[in-house]
């Protein structure tokens, strides 16, 4: 494995242009390619390649002009967005201004459902004023809505298409109709999806080295190996650390490793109800005292994560971080304190069900290791294992999370930002707060955190609230992972930050 210092967000530069590239598109098939429908890691590896938000994401996580060439707030609860001229979808129509504000507003669509509806809460209108201004009208301050319009909840999809298309929008047989350097390809909805090269994309300057992609769904672990060191896969994001040790031994590509703290992902366990065992914060704290952060970081992360202690760690500080660091303090691990919790919550032997994907190997060790702690303070821990589909439908279905009392997943925000995090898993509706948890002290710190300019001010807001979420566990931090990239020895370019979530990574993809 090659590591990487604090500032090395890419793998190199690529200088040539390259044919099909072969990459691994994940742990499972992309369920939709509409870029609102499902915010995970294989839909959103692909669909910013294909459909861009309208600010661009650099590797660094600089935000810089995109679709919009700006971004104004006339006041703080009035943001105008100019929108770039000359640009076209893949079927030639020009984009404007009507195709922003419909892609944006289908945020606002309950019938859409799409998974950043929680970032557009403070949201009252979005309008076309001419064909490139679009105005975004707030239903409070808030002046920190660009980091919003930087993720595929800013991605634009022409009207016409998406509306026509209907319910089969971003399925495999209808596709997606957007502005990216690639266009769709095509999918069998399994094990291959592929997207080509845009000849007419509107950036030159970031157009793409390959000339197609060709995403790939290996149906195992130990076929993924076997699918890098034979030169048949090119690259991947997230590599399985069960993996790393066979791939030291590559002759035809390298892994890299990303500092700590080189990606805004937490592993959690999502509370998933407001009843059960798990309802009652002793039994949560108790059972937080005796994960073994540290081990689980280092066996079954082979050392390429490190211990959580909090819903927003090292990865989402893209600002004041000596703040937050200052106010990040480990959690001390405590079985006879953790015991006492359990006693005083009346809770020794009382069942617990956890849940898990099966498809992941990493989610299993893990749950198992937190199935062990809590037999050891006393519960009568089960874990279930779900098939990706079945999985995925906890994040949608309050009725398919009914039987358990948590699940594990990785949590994440595109941008390191931790407002962004704290609201997703704490914040009163947040999209993965499913035990309905709800504290004043803790909306009141977000609420104005999302009206505060200075960075240190912000911070310190978020501390107040993560102080509270730290004490009532809607979710419980286990460990931070950092970025792994597995990349061909031919190719560089490849980003090794997190930000290939937000922006059309594959173009700058190519021979080195």
């Amino acid at each position: 494995m090659k590591g990487a210092s604090k500032s090395t967000f890419q793998i190199g530069t690529a200088h040539s242009s390259v044919g099909n590239v072969n990459w691994y598109g994940d742990y499972r098939p992309p369920i939709s390619l509409d870029p609102l429908a499902l915010a995970d890691y294989p839909e959103e590896t692909v669909i910013p390649n294909l459909c861009e938000p309208l600010l661009r994401v650099g590797p660094n996580y600089a935000m810089t002009p995109g679709l919009a060439t700006a971004t104004d707030y006339v006041d703080p609860t009035h943001l105008k967005l100019t929108i770039r001229s000359g640009v076209k979808f893949w079927d030639g129509t020009p984009m404007t201004a009507t195709d922003v504000a419909y892609s944006l507003n289908r945020n606002l669509d309950p019938k859409v459902g799409s998974n950043y509806a929680a970032n557009f809460q403070r949201v009252s209108s979005i309008v076309a004023n001419n064909p490139t201004t679009v105005t975004i009208t707030f239903k409070q301050p808030t002046t920190e809505f660009n980091a919003v319009l930087a993720t595929l909840s800013g991605a634009v999809v022409e009207k016409a298409f998406t509306t026509k298309a209907g319910r089969a929008f971003g399925s495999p047989q209808k596709g997606v109709m957007c502005t990216g350097p690639f266009t769709y390809g095509s999918f069998d909805g399994t094990s291959k999806l592929v997207m080509n090269k845009n000849p007419n994309y509107w950036d030159s300057a970031h157009a793409a080295h390959a000339s197609s992609f060709t995403f790939l769904y290996p149906a195992d672990p130990s076929a993924l190996a076997n699918a890098f060191t034979s030169g048949k896969v090119d690259g991947g994001f997230n590599v399985p650390s069960g993996l790393l040790s066979t791939l030291k031994s590559s002759t035809t590509g390298q892994t890299y490793v990303g500092a700590a703290g080189s990606t805004p992902e937490n592993v959690d366990l999502l509370i998933a109800k407001n009843t059960g065992t798990l309802s009652d914060v002793r039994v949560r704290q108790a059972l937080s005292m005796v994960i073994d952060r540290a081990g689980i970081a280092k066996t079954i992360y082979n050392n390429t994560a490190d211990p959580l202690y909090r819903l927003s760690g090292p990865g989402v500080w893209g600002y004041a971080k000596a703040t937050f660091q200052a106010a990040y303090t480990p959690i001390t691990d405590d079985l006879g304190a953790a015991k006492k919790l359990i006693a005083q919550a009346g809770a020794a032997g009382k069942s617990v069900t956890l849940g898990y994907p099966t498809g992941d190997a990493q989610s299993t060790q893990i749950t198992t290791v937190i199935q062990q702690a809590g037999d050891s303070i006393g519960l009568r821990m089960k874990i279930q294992g779900l098939p990706n589909q079945q999985y995925g439908s906890l994040f949608a279905d309050a009725k398919a999370r009914t039987p358990f009392d948590a699940f594990l997943t990785k949590s994440y925000v595109e941008l390191p930002e931790p407002l962004f995090q704290d609201s997703l898993l704490g914040g009163t509706g947040g999209d993965n707060n499913f035990s309905g948890y709800s504290n004043s002290t803790v909306d009141a710190a977000l609420n104005k955190a999302w009206a505060t300019t200075d960075p240190t001010a912000r911070a310190t807001l978020l501390i107040t609230a993560e102080k509270e979420l730290a004490k009532d566990l809607p979710a419980i931090p286990i460990v931070q992972p950092r970025s792994t990239v597995y990349l061909s020895n031919k190719l560089a370019g490849a980003t090794l930050s997190f930000s290939f979530m937000a922006s059309p990574w594959a173009a700058a993809v190519g021979g080195r």
